[in-house]
């Protein structure tokens, strides 16, 4: 089995040429499989960085006009912190040039979060295990004792492999959708 770091640089190649084509059929199976979620659900998703699908300009939209509520992470220190967002103006450009709310968007308890999209460089569709991008963000909130919002990824079909290298702190998803 390849190493986390080997694996990581092989899916950072392969997510840099994922086509806006591709990514907009990920989001398209997204919305197909949230039109099964109940109503009035509290999701976070995340914002985007190369390679990712476009959940802002792509999924929050079709989020609210559903009836849902949207959650984007702050960082504060070495945590990912909940914050309402109603639209993209509440959104800024972080330094590593993913989407994060102001300042001026209201904190949520982990607790109030339904469900989570989580990203990932790769995952295992036979543990449902994740590799993320190192910084071990998602894996501290997902362990986090009130969190238990149901876990989704998206992936593309390159980005699921049988097995992963796991650790003990590595955090598993719940499910995962493949565009």
């Amino acid at each position: 089995m390849d190493t986390k770091p080997a694996i990581r640089q092989r899916m950072r190649q392969l997510l840099r040429e994922v086509t806006t084509e591709a990514n907009t059929t990920l989001i398209s199976s997204l919305k197909q499989h949230a039109t099964s979620w109940p109503s009035n659900q509290t999701v976070a998703i995340y914002g985007g960085l190369r390679g990712e699908p476009d959940l802002i300009g792509g999924f929050l939209p079709w989020l609210i006009e559903h009836g849902h509520q949207a959650a984007l992470f702050a960082i504060e220190a070495e945590y990912l912190a909940p914050r309402h967002i109603r639209h993209e103006a509440d959104l800024i450009r972080s330094s590593l040039g993913a989407w994060e709310p102001r300042e001026t968007c209201p904190p949520l308890d982990i607790a109030d979060l339904d469900l989570i999209l989580v990203p990932g460089i790769a995952f295992s569709s036979k543990h449902l295990t994740r590799l993320g991008r190192g910084g071990g963000y998602y894996d501290r909130l997902l362990a986090h004792p009130q969190c238990r919002a149901r876990r989704i990824a998206l992936a593309h079909c390159f980005q699921l492999l049988d097995d992963l290298p796991v650790e003990a702190h590595d955090e598993h998803v719940h499910e995962i959708i493949v565009g």
